[in-house]
C-alpha cells in the first residue's frame, strides 16, 4: 500500500490552500514551495535574534547614545558617521575604534596638508613682496649667502622660516646694519627665542591674528632696526 506525501503535496488540490501566502505555493505541481519556506523562516528567525545580538556586543539604543571620546580639537563626534555605523552594528568598542584610527591616520595627514598650504602662502607673500616670482628668485642666492655669512646660524634659520623673516633679513643686508654680526647676537639671545616661539603659535602661521602678527613684526624691526 502506497502511502501520499501530505509534505509537499497536497492531493486532489489544484488550487493554494487558504492558510499558505501564494508565494510558497507551486501551482504547477500543487505542492508547497518547501525551500523558499524554510529560507523565509530562517530570515524571521535571523531579525528576531537582532535586538538581543546588540545588547551582548554593547550596541546602544540608537546613534547617538554612542559615548565617543576624541582627544583633540580638530576632530568631532559626526551624527552622519554614528548614523551608519549602527546601522552596521557597531558596537561602543567598536565605534571608538573608527573615531581612533581616524585621529591616528588623518591628523598627520591634516598637518601636512597645513603645513604645505603655510608654506605655499609664504611664498606668495615673499613674490608679492619683492615684485614677481623671478625677482625674487635672483635675490635669493645673494641673500642666503649673505644671511649665512654675517648672521648667527640660529638667528638665520629662525628668520628664513618665514616669509616675514626673509624681508626683515633682506632689509637688514640693504642697510648693512652693524649690530648683525655675529659678534653682537649675543645681547638679542633672548628676544630671538621670544620671536621664534610666537612664530610657532597658531596665531601667526595659521589663523594670521592681525594684532598677534603685528606683534611679530615689531619683534623684528626692534631686533634689527633698519637703521
Amino acid at each position: 500500500m502506497n502511502i501520499p506525501n501530505t509534505d509537499t503535496k497536497v492531493s486532489g488540490v489544484a488550487d493554494c490552500p487558504p492558510w499558505l501566502p501564494a508565494k510558497f505555493w507551486d501551482n504547477e505541481n500543487g505542492a508547497v514551495r518547501t525551500e523558499a519556506l524554510a529560507r523565509s523562516y530562517q530570515e524571521l528567525e535571523r531579525q528576531r535574534s537582532a535586538p538581543a545580538a546588540r545588547h551582548t556586543i554593547d550596541m546602544p539604543e540608537h546613534p547617538d547614545a554612542y559615548d565617543i571620546m576624541i582627544d583633540d580639537d580638530l576632530l568631532d563626534v559626526d551624527g552622519d558617521v554614528n548614523r551608519r555605523l549602527f546601522e552596521n552594528g557597531f558596537s561602543q568598542e567598536q565605534a571608538q575604534l573608527v573615531y581612533d584610527l581616524a585621529l591616528e591616520r588623518m591628523m598627520p595627514m591634516v598637518a601636512e596638508i597645513a603645513a604645505k598650504y603655510e608654506n605655499e602662502r609664504e611664498v606668495n607673500t615673499l613674490h608679492k613682496h619683492f615684485g614677481s616670482t623671478q625677482r625674487f628668485e635672483a635675490i635669493r642666492p645673494q641673500l642666503s649667502a649673505w644671511g649665512k655669512a654675517n648672521l648667527n646660524p640660529t638667528v638665520y634659520e629662525n628668520l628664513v622660516a618665514s616669509a616675514e623673516g626673509v624681508i626683515a633679513m633682506f632689509e637688514m643686508m640693504k642697510n648693512r646694519e652693524p649690530s648683525l654680526t655675529r659678534a653682537a647676537q649675543a645681547s638679542t639671545g633672548g628676544s630671538e627665542m621670544d620671536i621664534k616661539r610666537m612664530m610657532k603659535d597658531p596665531r601667526y602661521w595659521k589663523d594670521r591674528d592681525p594684532a598677534f602678527v603685528a606683534q611679530v613684526r615689531e619683534g623684528f624691526r626692534t631686533l634689527y632696526p633698519e637703521g
